[in-house]
């Protein structure tokens, strides 16, 4: 998928005509990217997991409200609300 510097919509494919080489044209501006014949590989950007930040603090957790539930005490004494 690639998508249209100008304007950020996505680039739709022209099949080739006589007048023209396949190419990828923006729908709503007249950006055009004319489709070369060799193939270029694009890299891949290597991700790099980041550290989990907790939503609640431990202390936060102590002060949550709690109730009794007779379908939760199967898996769990309490439940938070």
């Amino acid at each position: 998928m690639e998508f249209c510097p100008t304007c950020g919509n996505m680039l739709l494919y022209e099949l080739p005509n006589t007048g023209h080489s396949a190419r990828f044209f923006c729908p709503t501006c007249p950006y055009v990217c004319q489709i070369e014949k060799r193939v270029k590989i694009k890299r891949h950007m290597r991700l790099v997991k980041k550290a989990v930040d907790p939503i609640f603090s431990e202390n936060d957790q102590q002060n949550l409200p709690t109730t009794d539930s007779k379908f939760l005490t199967l898996f769990f004494s309490q439940s938070w609300k």
